[in-house]
């Protein structure tokens, strides 16, 4: 059996895009606002949320998860 490795985030930068697969074919499109550290030292990505399905667009506004969190479920754009 084979299995598509995932491609691992190295970096998050301001600017940047990433997506990620939601049900029914959807994706949600992550563009990085900044990076920070909140106040006990752990870094949050902070992003402009879009989800994306059947040619549409619907925007989510400003989302936040913590970087771990993101780089397992986001990945680079192509």
């Amino acid at each position: 059996m084979l299995f598509k490795r995932k491609q691992v985030i190295s970096n998050v930068d301001c600017g940047d895009v990433f997506y990620r697969r939601m049900q029914l074919s959807g994706r949600e499109e992550a563009r990085v606002l900044y990076v920070s550290d909140d106040g006990q030292g752990i870094p949050h990505v902070h992003y402009e949320g879009t989800l994306l399905s059947c040619g549409k667009k619907d925007p989510q506004g400003h989302r936040v998860l913590a970087l771990d969190v993101f780089r397992r479920n986001f990945q680079v754009a192509h």
